[in-house]
C-alpha cells in the first residue's frame, strides 16, 4: 500500500498513514481523542445522571430487604430524592407510573408515595 497524508482529528497535523484506515498520528492521540469525546459526553449527561444516581442510591437505601414501602414525600425529598428525574414509566395494577430503574413511584393519598420493588 502507497502511505498516504492525513490529518490527525486530534491536533491538526498531518502525518503518513501506513494503513488505510488510520487515522491518528499515534495511538496516545486516539485515546486522548476518544477519552475527551468520552468526558463531553458524561458532562452533558450529568445534569440528568447525577440526580437519577442519587435517587437510585436513596432507594436502594431505603428498600434494602423490602419489596414494598410507603413514605411520606417530604422524607423523600429531605433524603435529597428529586421527583424530577425517572429512568421510565412502568405499570403497575393496570396503571402506568413514574420508575427510577427497578423501583416504582406510586403515589398514594395525602403527600405518600409507596415505593415498589421489580
Amino acid at each position: 500500500m502507497k502511505p498516504i497524508e492525513k490529518t490527525d482529528p486530534l491536533t491538526g497535523e498531518v502525518f503518513t498513514a501506513f494503513r488505510a484506515n488510520q487515522v491518528f498520528a499515534s495511538d496516545e492521540n486516539r485515546i486522548r481523542f476518544n477519552n475527551l469525546k468520552a468526558k463531553e459526553l458524561r458532562e452533558s449527561k450529568s445534569e440528568i445522571d447525577k440526580p437519577l444516581l442519587i435517587n437510585f442510591r436513596i432507594l436502594n437505601e431505603l428498600m434494602a430487604g423490602k419489596k414494598e414501602e410507603v413514605f411520606h414525600k417530604q422524607f423523600l425529598l429531605g433524603k435529597g430524592y428529586s421527583f424530577l428525574v425517572l429512568t421510565h414509566y412502568e405499570e403497575f395494577n393496570g396503571k402506568r407510573f413514574m420508575a427510577v430503574y427497578n423501583f416504582i413511584i406510586v403515589p398514594q393519598e395525602g403527600d405518600n408515595i409507596k415505593i415498589v420493588r421489580k
